[in-house]
């Protein structure tokens, strides 16, 4: 009889630590970064107007590191911004990559090996023009999910202009982020 109580209580406890530590969000945004910062600044306004549309939990990754030069990462600048108008979200930043393959390796690392569960759903910000080019290199990378897709709408020709150019890229660019020191450029 103390045996079966203990071990209710044992499964019992499991379960409420378990739902205490592993309360995890229905959804995932991911906010890829950009260098330009009216980019960033259009991206980042597309999701504070997702997560005032949205009454499920969310939670936000940022991915971004620097280039150019910068000091301070993409992600790290869009976590300022984002949390003062909302300062209670819960914010994970991928410091790390520099182009949108590395973003999707580093989100499927921190979701293999964080401690969130699979989400409900993945919500990918970007541009509206890096949206194909996202969308195929995130498929490369990640291909058993699909997510959904929160653009920020874009006036900038010249990113519209040179997206033909990168989409030749996008295979090589998976290629290298799977199997880094593998490819030449």
């Amino acid at each position: 009889m103390i045996f079966l109580a203990l071990a209710f209580l044992t499964g019992l406890l499991h379960v409420l630590f378990h739902n205490v530590h592993k309360q995890e969000p229905n959804q995932v945004i991911v906010v890829l970064g950009c260098s330009n910062s009216q980019i960033q600044n259009q991206r980042i306004q597309s999701v504070l107007n997702y997560i005032n549309s949205t009454t499920k939990p969310v939670t936000l990754y940022l991915s971004g590191g620097s280039k150019d030069g910068n000091t301070v990462s993409e992600s790290s600048i869009m976590r300022k911004k984002i949390i003062k108008e909302y300062p209670n979200l819960i914010i994970y930043t991928d410091t790390e990559s520099t182009n949108t393959a590395e973003n999707f390796i580093n989100l499927n690392k921190w979701m293999n090996h964080s401690n969130i569960s699979k989400p409900d759903k993945i919500i990918i910000t970007t541009s509206d023009f890096h949206k194909e080019r996202a969308e195929k290199i995130f498929n490369g990378i990640i291909p058993d999910i699909t997510p959904e897709w929160n653009l920020s709408k874009s006036n900038c020709n010249w990113c519209w202009d040179a997206e033909p150019f990168h989409m030749k890229n996008v295979d090589a660019d998976i290629g290298r982020a799977l199997y880094p020191g593998h490819l030449n450029d």
